[in-house]
């Protein structure tokens, strides 16, 4: 009975995990996988297989660099991708003759390509598939340089060509996606810290896991400040269309505050609310905003049946922890009040979606021409930019010339097994396995490993039970569309179906299955161990960067505090704007700080005390940021005006500054 009770679950949280990634990447994946093989198939019956080969990587390449942006950006991305893979096809392609120059070219390539990074993701990412372009050239060794680059080229305007068309016949689609996104993303917060409510469970990985989701949570927030920002003329042309996107994007962010206030200080939280039953009321609250907030995430979830029965039973448990917070004071009093003004925050932004507020929203927008620039993400950097990470030896000059180093060993290993078919597999392997931080090079190879020996029993699998060609075309064409499903968020996964896909179609193509299991395996070990050694030989430390981001991300929790407190004694009401941008400069750099104590923990000859240091200032970091913006919610008294309890004073302002005093003597 257990047992199945068990199995339902975890199938229940696989069908939860495939219908979010089928919303929040499936139209990509889709439209790519249909841009590559419809073109395939029909190149291949009118030409031949030479042309369609690399008119597919071109597609599939450009598609990697497509990132959710406006049109001029997406035409620029698209210039940068066509000229990059044309000149690279033709510089690798008319080098294979000679191994000397060749080696030394894809070194050159390997440094340059790396610090494109430097000029924005989006760039960034043009070089990472221009370094894979260089392995498949090599590999593949075209007989007609010429026209392999044209087709390669021809691919990558294929790609944007269908992608701009969909961007101007649907042009709020990714911004659509990305709010969406963005209200999934917070109801995943919120489940982690309601297990901070949870006495079985134990504390010591809770604010890692936090930390985590808050990274992705920081990137989403950015991209739909970027969408939503960026071009608002090109909002405003779109009338009504906008204005409910805008006041879905407008209430995310007031329950990212929300959902960062929802906790200060978990084990004080457990010991004083235990005693009087309320821990296990506010597990439940926080659990029930969560599945609201994922409701939320479809375009018209506050007005689901389902919905209102959830919005009742919060208000139950918001009635419950009332009447408790009668005949508590103090800390108890404080944490109470604070659980209920989440609940309420939670309800109240629900309200406005139903309202439609947005129109109002937009008016006022327009009408006042805030300045609101500080809250978009920075532009691409400029070529300076880059010569700058050259000239200082930032962390990203040294993950390009440990990149240099590797494609320097790998060209060389090929060579020497130059006998071999595939050897190309070990620079593919390099470039997706090593990252800057020992933590995810560790976390890619692993995946990568366990990938590949999956990928390798499904397609040989897939070769002996349907030997038809017909049959396997159209499985190479659900293995690409289930690659690109879990490509951005299971690589793992998307390892297991690349791979299969790879034994599928090279042995289409001219290979025994032997062959093609062999080399897979084998140059996908020799990949994953050059990456793992590349750390060593150049290593990229987040060690040396904890104190510097520490010190700055202290600094904004500062400011955002002092933003706060002036609001809060001003006694004025309405929409204060320098409050938000604030908070989201604070969370940007707890965010970076977080990410380098994470990375550092992994890394080899670790400083032990230092780094439990660094961690123990994280946590401190954290809860004061979760307790600056509770002294903003609870002094909002939209949110309390309901119950004259919530009028009651709660003045945390002294052991704010107790903490900052505390932090700074740490740092000191």
């Amino acid at each position: 009975m257990e047992r199945n009770v068990y199995l339902r679950a975890k199938i229940e949280k696989v069908g939860k995990i495939l219908k979010s990634l089928g919303a929040e990447y499936g139209t990509e994946a889709l439209r790519t996988t249909l841009a590559c093989m419809l073109p395939a198939v029909v190149i291949s019956w009118i030409f031949e297989l030479d042309y369609a080969i690399p008119f597919v990587i071109g597609t599939l390449n450009a598609s990697m660099t497509d990132f959710p942006g406006h049109r001029q950006e997406k035409l620029q991305a698209a210039l940068w991708s066509i000229v990059c893979a044309v000149l690279t096809s033709l510089l690798v392609g008319f080098s294979l003759g000679n191994s000397l120059i060749l080696i030394l070219l894809i070194t050159t390539m390997a440094f340059v390509f790396t610090l494109f990074n430097a000029l924005g993701s989006r760039i960034g990412m043009v070089g990472t598939t221009s370094l894979f372009l260089v392995a498949f050239v090599m590999g593949l060794k075209p007989a007609h340089v010429p026209q392999f680059a044209v087709c390669v080229g021809a691919g990558a305007a294929w790609f944007y060509l269908i992608n701009i068309l969909h961007t101007s016949i649907d042009p709020l689609w990714e911004l659509r996606k990305a709010i969406a996104n963005g209200y999934r993303t917070t109801a995943l917060l919120l489940r982690v810290k309601a297990t901070g409510y949870d006495m079985n469970v134990p504390l010591d990985r809770l604010y890692h896991r936090v930390a985590a989701i808050s990274i992705k949570l920081a990137d989403q927030q950015e991209t739909v400040r970027h969408l939503l920002l960026r071009e608002r003329r090109y909002l405003k042309r779109e009338g009504t269309k906008a204005y409910s996107l805008w006041l879905r994007a407008y209430v995310l962010m007031d329950l990212y505050g929300m959902a960062t206030a929802i906790d200060h200080d978990y084990e004080q939280i457990r010991e004083r609310l235990e005693p009087i039953g309320a821990l296990s009321q506010i597990h439940e609250l926080v659990l029930l905003v969560a599945d609201g907030m994922e409701m939320a995430s479809q375009k018209r979830g506050a007005h689901l049946p389902e919905f209102q029965r959830l919005e009742e039973q919060i208000q139950l448990i918001l009635a419950g922890l009332q009447e408790k917070q009668r005949k508590q004071q103090s800390e108890e009093l404080a944490m109470l009040v604070g659980a209920v003004g989440n609940g309420r925050t939670f309800l109240s932004s629900m309200e406005q979606l139903r309202n439609r507020q947005g129109d109002r929203l937009m008016e006022e927008f327009y009408a006042h021409s805030f300045d609101l620039t500080g809250f978009l993400p920075p532009l691409s950097a400029g070529v300076k930019d880059l010569f700058a990470h050259v000239r200082s030896y930032s962390p990203l000059f040294m993950f390009a010339v440990r990149m240099l180093v590797l494609f320097l060993l790998g060209g060389l290993l090929g060579e020497l097994l130059s006998d071999m078919k595939y050897t190309y597999w070990i620079l593919i392997t390099i470039i997706v396995v090593a990252r800057p931080g020992y933590l995810l090079t560790q976390q890619r190879n692993s995946e990568r490993l366990w990938g590949t020996l999956g990928g390798v029993f499904l397609g040989l699998l897939l070769i002996f039970t349907f030997p038809n060609t017909y049959v396997l075309l159209v499985l190479i064409s659900v293995l690409l569309f289930a690659f690109l499903l879990f490509n951005k968020r299971y690589y793992m996964v998307s390892v297991f179906f690349i791979t299969a896909l790879v034994i599928v179609a090279l042995h289409l193509h001219d290979d025994t299955w032997t062959d093609v299991m062999q080399n897979r395996v084998l140059f996908t070990l020799l990949g994953c161990g050059l990456a793992w050694l590349g750390w060593f030989l150049v290593p990229v430390r987040n060690k040396v960067n904890l104190m510097p981001l520490a010190t700055q991300a202290l600094k904004a929790q500062h400011t955002y505090f002092e933003t706060v407190l002036a609001y809060v004694e001003s006694g004025e009401k309405g929409e204060r704007y320098e409050i938000r941008l604030e908070r989201k400069r604070a969370f940007l750099d707890l965010t970076k700080f977080s990410d380098a104590v994470l990375q550092s923990q992994r890394e080899p000859g670790k400083d032990r005390p230092f780094l439990r240091k660094g961690d123990n200032v994280y946590r401190d970091l954290y809860r004061l940021h979760a307790m600056i913006s509770s002294l903003w919610i609870q002094h909002n008294q939209e949110v309390y005006k309901a119950d004259p309890l919530m009028h009651l004073e709660v003045d945390r302002t002294q052991r704010i500054r107790v903490f900052f005093d505390s932090l700074g003597e740490q740092l000191r």
